[in-house]
């Protein structure tokens, strides 16, 4: 919001700069020295408003009538600058010399020029408007501050589950006692010698290959689910600050998606490379009770990831297996609210670039990771829900805000996830069965996201008939493929969290209560399943006429859009095609639902062919298996969807056989 014309600002440094409610007036009269957002941060709150154009005049004027000289104009300078910090002016990545001392004594008319246009009346507001500039990477400020509460809130992981790891990387400086330092500076130099300073090398890949490798993770793979912010990692890579597992995770994500030959085998040798680096990389953080952001970034993105275990050692197989899961992220991201520094890679000068919006970014990823990862698992996630939240509240959810980024989008499904697995996967579900309560309120979640909380631009849109319309995309864009993956994963997720609604009633079945509640609540799943299922296909068929273009290299290469984010859209798509499998099995054991609900005048002539209807719905079934089963094989740049077809095929196959007698 825009000050008025010489109104003095009220809030701090902090919270001006993330365009957040500050209180800390309020605070100051209980005897807090610092607002809420600082103290949950555990950062200094400071107050420095001496650039502000807007005031400088006006104070000049106010100093110059009390004491009628210039003077003490002089003497403010000095008193404001005996407080600077100049480390705090220190930017990532630049040496700031130090301001002489001379220069900070000066007269404020000179050590601070005016920028106002005189000619310009003094009616007129010259402040800039920063009302357009958008939160980084468009996550909107209430989202952020909740991911602060969550992660930052305050909250103690286990004894039974603490990692060696606990500390990552900040702009905020700790000082570390005389003899951890002396250490520090003993084992830098032979760090940073055995750094190699090419790291293609060492995996045996050229150059140009490797570079192309990095390149295609931020074009293609980074577009659906972000983990690193792409001109810092740049920033940090030239500069030699960056991890070397950082560096092996994104070429190892990105190499499927270049024109290389023999991908696998070059992604492998990647992998094993981030594997011994990361290892490595824990060994020696373990003595200094300290991890570095961009490490525990490339295990965000390497995390799952399948190694061949044939060509490795059995200790770096056993180890992998302990520190490189998903749990050991989202216990390592728990555990950085303990302390906060800022450390460079060994050797190299300057500190991460923009680190607290990579943190903010790691702390979005890891959290919608986690909620979809637990509900499919159906395990209580480790992630709390914040020191406000009431265990007995199921609808928790992000403050009332205009949603309108994807981020925020998949930030709300993923609190809708974890509200479906501690509403629905309880012990007294699991006893007695879930309630129609329980059900009916998700669905009424579900629902308000998909009418207000979806972004207008990302919701499904349909034409009279039914069918979803195409995306106006911008075709001068270079990336006219960005739109139409937000909205297959937002539509993809959204699809599976009424699946996982199934599956739940499917496993722990109804409270068995009233005999109109129990049905009721058994044909709303159902119809719900059908609905998301149906959609779903047809979410599948319109993808296919998107596609991604890379120009690099020689020749230009297209990647379908469930090329680009096979762990959602071509593993949905895959768990879609199980599940109406086996739901044509069902139909052909059961009969087909719809020939007992036709109209009475038709009944006689449909029981006649109830056979035939049956298998003529099972047919429609296997069709949409089919459709679905040629969607999950469009992902062709990745290994593992050879084993997603073989599974796949399985299941058809008994489906056929099934149709056949």
């Amino acid at each position: 919001m825009r000050l008025k014309r010489g109104v003095e600002r009220a809030s701090c440094d902090f919270c001006h700069s993330r365009k957040i409610k500050c209180d800390r007036a309020s605070r100051e009269t209980q005897g807090h020295a610092s607002c809420s957002p600082c103290s949950l941060r555990q950062i200094q709150c400071s107050l420095d408003d001496s650039g502000d154009v807007r005031l400088r005049r006006r104070r000049r004027t106010n100093i110059h009538d009390e004491n009628g000289t210039e003077q003490d104009a002089s003497q403010l300078v000095t008193r404001i600058s005996a407080n600077v910090n100049i480390e705090d002016f220190n930017i990532s990545g630049v040496n700031v010399d130090p301001i002489p001392q001379e220069v900070l004594e000066r007269p404020m008319s000179i050590y601070f020029p005016s920028v106002i246009d005189n000619s310009i009346p003094s009616s007129v507001d010259q402040t800039p408007d920063f009302t357009s500039v958008d939160t980084p990477f468009e996550l909107s400020s209430e989202s952020i501050l909740f991911l602060d509460q969550i992660f930052m809130g305050g909250y103690e992981v286990p004894q039974d589950y603490v990692l060696p790891l606990t500390i990552m990387d900040g702009n905020i400086h700790t000082s570390l006692d005389s003899e951890q330092a002396t250490n520090n500076s003993q084992d830098e130099p032979a760090l940073a010698d055995s750094a190699p300073s090419q790291p293609w090398i060492a995996c045996d890949i050229d150059e140009a290959t490797f570079n192309a490798a990095l390149h295609a993770y931020f074009d293609f793979a980074a577009i659906y689910l972000p983990v690193i912010i792409e001109d810092a990692f740049w920033q940090d890579y030239r500069a030699g600050r960056c991890s070397l597992a950082l560096v092996y995770a994104i070429a190892c994500r990105g190499i499927p998606l270049t024109a290389t030959q023999d991908s696998w085998d070059k992604q492998q040798r990647l992998a094993f490379k981030f594997r011994e680096e990361f290892l490595e990389a824990q060994q020696v953080a373990t003595g200094k009770s300290a991890m570095r952001l961009d490490n525990l970034e490339a295990l965000a993105i390497m995390v799952n990831w399948t190694y061949d275990e044939t060509q490795s050692s059995t200790l770096l197989s056993k180890l992998g297996s302990l520190f490189l899961t998903h749990e050991s992220l989202v216990l390592t991201t728990l555990q950085s609210q303990m302390q906060d520094c800022s450390i460079a890679r060994p050797g190299a000068s300057g500190f991460l670039a923009r680190s607290e919006e990579r943190r903010t970014l790691l702390f979005w990823h890891v959290y919608g990771l986690d909620a979809f990862h637990s509900l499919d698992q159906k395990v209580i996630s480790r992630i709390p829900d914040g020191e406000n939240n009431d265990n007995n509240d199921t609808q928790r959810k992000l403050p009332q805000h205009d949603s309108g980024s994807y981020l925020d989008a998949v930030l709300n499904l993923g609190i809708i996830a974890r509200v479906i697995l501690q509403a629905l996967v309880t012990t007294s579900a699991k006893r007695k069965g879930i309630t129609l309560h329980a059900v009916t309120s998700i669905y009424e979640r579900l629902n308000r996201w998909q009418k207000h909380d979806c972004p207008p631009h990302l919701r499904r849109r349909r034409d009279g008939e039914g069918r979803l319309l195409s995306l106006a995309i911008n075709e001068s864009s270079k990336a006219t493929f960005v739109q139409p993956l937000h909205c297959s994963i937002l539509w993809l997720l959204e699809i599976n969290c009424y699946m996982q609604v199934e599956d739940c009633v499917s496993q722990y079945g109804v409270q068995n209560v009233a005999p109109f509640e129990a049905e009721m609540t058994a044909l709303r799943v159902d119809f719900e399943a059908l609905r998301a299922v149906q959609d779903g296909l047809e979410i599948a068929q319109w993808m296919k006429q998107y596609s991604a273009t890379t120009s690099r290299g020689a020749a230009s290469q297209s990647y379908s859009l469930f090329d680009l984010a096979p762990s959602i859209a071509r593993d949905i798509c895959a768990g879609l095609c199980f599940w109406i499998c086996e739901r044509g099995k069902n139909v052909l054991r059961h009969g087909s639902p719809s020939v007992t609900h036709v109209h009475p005048k038709n009944r006689h002539r449909e029981a006649k062919a109830g056979k035939d209807k049956t298998k003529q719905d099972a047919c429609e079934y296997m069709k949409a298996a089919k459709e679905f089963r040629s969607a999950v094989a469009t992902a062709t740049s990745h290994r593992d969807t050879k084993y997603v077809l073989e599974r796949l095929d399985k299941q058809i196959v008994s489906f056929e056989e099934a149709l056949a007698h």
